[in-house]
């Protein structure tokens, strides 16, 4: 009895976490955040393109790193390193089975 109410708390729990999560997505795509990113990297751009043009017109020496910003993040640390390299691991052993498993079973019906 005490097990099955703790499990109801848990669920309960999850429930409830996944549901403000919830929330908190949707009333952030309501106000329009992630539109409004977009928008002013539009705006980036096109005062780039100006500018590009602009120092097309008076001859000057262009490069694409004056006009591009590159904004990537490295977010990976030991953990996701380790994940991924483990990932890659269970990736070829499962295709390797699956291969192996299924070359067994076409010569049994094959042959």
């Amino acid at each position: 009895m005490i097990e099955e109410d703790n499990n109801k708390n848990t669920f309960i729990k999850i429930l409830v976490i996944l549901f403000i999560s919830f929330i908190i997505m949707y009333i952030s795509k309501e106000k329009g955040l992630y539109e409004i990113k977009t928008y002013n990297k539009t705006v980036l751009t096109k005062e780039s393109m100006l500018k590009f043009e602009s120092d097309v017109e008076k001859g000057l020496n262009v490069s694409i790193k004056d006009y591009v910003s590159d904004d990537y993040k490295d977010y990976s640390n030991i953990v996701t390193k380790t994940g991924s390299s483990l990932n890659k691991l269970v990736e070829t052993f499962m295709n390797d089975g699956i291969k192996k498993t299924l070359k067994v079973i076409s010569h049994l019906f094959y042959e």
